[in-house]
């Protein structure tokens, strides 16, 4: 079996698609020792997988500054070239039209384009909505990372839920546990943090819901520093003026984005992870604080209490005196912070991207040769 994959999401900004897709590469080609797997892409990319099953295609032109034209016009040439019997595509990189025989395979993160339009700049969004739907129903199988994601895809793109599988992501095999103290060493000496913190990891964007949870830091004086991370997103002005406010009282410390080797630190050091957000497709970041031994309190929207189980605490989604109220008792109980941590490790353990990479491949061949 010859396997294409599209590597658009190495050739530009490398975001939460391409992490996702890099640790299913590093377990798919070991998992297809024994097929081809060729990743097209229209820029040079730097990506070393382990095995030798693997090449890279780069195909540079005029449309490489535009993946979704050289998808549509450039790509099904080269799949035909190469005789793939299966592609496999992020949203939405996707070719709608091919000139030879091959099955195609859809990975669908997420549906903020109709869930969450106004967390996107206007180009993206449209572009997102003018695709999304073609390229999904022009798929022989839409894979969805979450069970609520998969309701949405039917719902809103009108799928049929006959073509329809649940794949589900995990952490990153680099997020583990680091020693309480030397986790704190190092962000004492990276980031200058001393003492507990709470952390929240994401984009600065409307739909993770920063002003829920400043509101609910107001209402708990006793909380100790709020770090939050991530980049600057989409329509963050407002959000930044009041992490200017809460920097000058002592409330919050915004350090960007920082490497996953920082992370790891970060999420061992911490105190307590806090996810506020609206709508999340899988909610990764709370997996990745679990698999490193920091407790969670998340909001109860969208797929986060699929992803975070039994293990994570929840307070009702844009209820900032609700997460008050729960974060207020979690400071107070040491002891359940401490079984969230051991909850948390189990419910790690359920997610895999070796298993989800034997899933998706069980896809393929089902799609190539049933």
């Amino acid at each position: 079996m010859r396997i294409g994959v599209d590597g658009i999401s190495f050739a530009f900004e490398f975001t939460g698609v391409g992490r996702y897709l890099l640790s299913m590469l590093q377990e798919l080609v070991q998992v297809v020792s024994a097929d081809e797997v060729i990743i097209y892409s229209p820029k040079p990319i730097d990506l070393c997988l382990p095995g030798s099953n693997y090449r890279i295609r780069t195909v540079p032109n005029l449309l490489s500054r535009r993946p979704t034209l050289w998808t549509q016009f450039i790509l099904p040439g080269l799949l035909k070239e190469d005789k793939i019997d299966v592609f496999w595509a992020q949203p939405t990189n996707l070719p709608l039209r091919l000139k030879h025989p091959c099955r195609r395979v859809l990975t669908l993160h997420d549906l903020v384009p109709y869930i969450a339009p106004e967390s996107m700049q206007l180009r993206a969004l449209l572009r997102m909505r003018l695709l999304l739907k073609p390229v999904a129903n022009a798929a022989d199988v839409v894979v969805c990372v979450s069970e609520f994601t998969a309701r949405m895809a039917e719902s809103f793109l009108r799928v049929n839920g006959k073509k329809i599988r649940v794949v589900k992501e995990a952490a990153a095999f680099g997020f583990k546990p680091l020693p309480k103290e030397t986790a704190r060493a190092i962000v004492r000496e990276r980031f200058h943090l001393d003492g507990d913190y709470l952390i929240f990891v994401s984009t600065i964007e409307p739909r993770k819901d920063h002003p829920t949870l400043f509101k609910a830091l107001r209402l708990v004086p006793e909380a100790p520093l709020l770090v939050l991370v991530g980049s600057r997103g989409w329509r963050s002005k407002g959000v930044f003026q009041e992490i200017g406010r809460l920097e000058k009282e002592g409330r919050v410390r915004y350090l960007g984005k920082v490497a996953d080797e920082d992370l790891r630190a970060l999420y061992s050091a911490a105190l307590l992870a806090v996810y506020p957000s609206r709508y999340e497709g899988f909610g990764l970041p709370v997996l990745e604080a679990m698999a490193c031994g920091c407790p969670v309190l998340s909001s109860d929207s969208s797929s986060l209490p699929e992803v975070g189980g039994e293990a994570a605490e929840y307070f009702r989604s844009g209820d900032h005196e609700d997460l008050a109220k729960r974060l207020r008792g979690l400071l107070r109980n040491e002891e359940r912070l401490k079984e969230m941590v051991r909850q948390g490790f189990d419910n790690v353990n359920k997610f895999s991207f070796r298993k989800a990479a034997e899933e998706l491949v069980k896809i393929f061949r089902e799609v190539v040769y049933d």
